[in-house]
């Protein structure tokens, strides 16, 4: 019995590489559904950022729509709204919707972070790696406490005065409280109806 020979057919490939296709250049797209990033405009900065200032850290990202540079950093920005989500406001503003607001804040380059800590403190450009850790690091910094320091002296007299307040403790040999600590003491709520310690 002879063996069957199969027929071949040539197989074609097409290979097309993303950058040779027509309108397949970077493209910033921040979607509420997928991102923790806040996106503002022009008109509601001020209420978002400047309006909570004496309480709120907040950071904002300036961005170009169709530049690379600014569609790597969505990623590890929205990282960083992740991480400090309910404990900072994370924000982006996009200069090519609103270039005069930019120029005004004297944004030359994308992408550039401005971090607005609570006032008096001026707000400043981030100067570190455009990275995750650099960042929510440098805002968290900022997030004010509004926790006693306890010690032997004074510890009786907090937990005596205000006796309608509920007293929170959090016991550390650390210097400084967690993130998340000093984010629920300037909660304004919390602050308002809560001791921390």
């Amino acid at each position: 019995m002879r063996p069957r020979t199969m027929a071949r057919k040539p197989l074609t490939c097409l290979v097309v590489a993303a950058g040779a296709l027509p309108g397949a250049s970077a493209k910033v797209e921040i979607d509420a559904m997928k991102h923790d990033i806040q996106q503002i405009t022009m008109s509601n900065f001020d209420g978002v950022i400047s309006k909570f200032r004496d309480s709120a850290v907040s950071s904002l990202w300036f961005f170009k729509q169709d530049s690379s540079a600014d569609e790597k950093f969505l990623k590890a920005y929205n990282q960083v709204a992740t991480e400090l989500k309910g404990m900072a406001k994370v924000c982006a503003i996009s200069c090519t919707d609103f270039p005069v607001f930019c120029e005004k804040i004297g944004v030359k380059e994308t992408p550039t972070v401005m971090i607005y800590p609570t006032n008096p403190i001026p707000a400043f450009k981030y100067e570190g790696k455009l990275e995750t850790k650099g960042i929510s690091s440098k805002i968290a910094r900022f997030i004010p406490d509004f926790g006693a320091k306890l010690t032997k002296e004074n510890a009786d007299g907090f937990l005596t005065t205000d006796p309608s307040k509920p007293k929170v403790l959090l016991f550390s040999n650390k210097k400084s409280p967690p993130t998340i600590w000093k984010a629920l003491s300037s909660e304004t709520v919390f602050k308002r109806t809560v001791k921390f310690g």
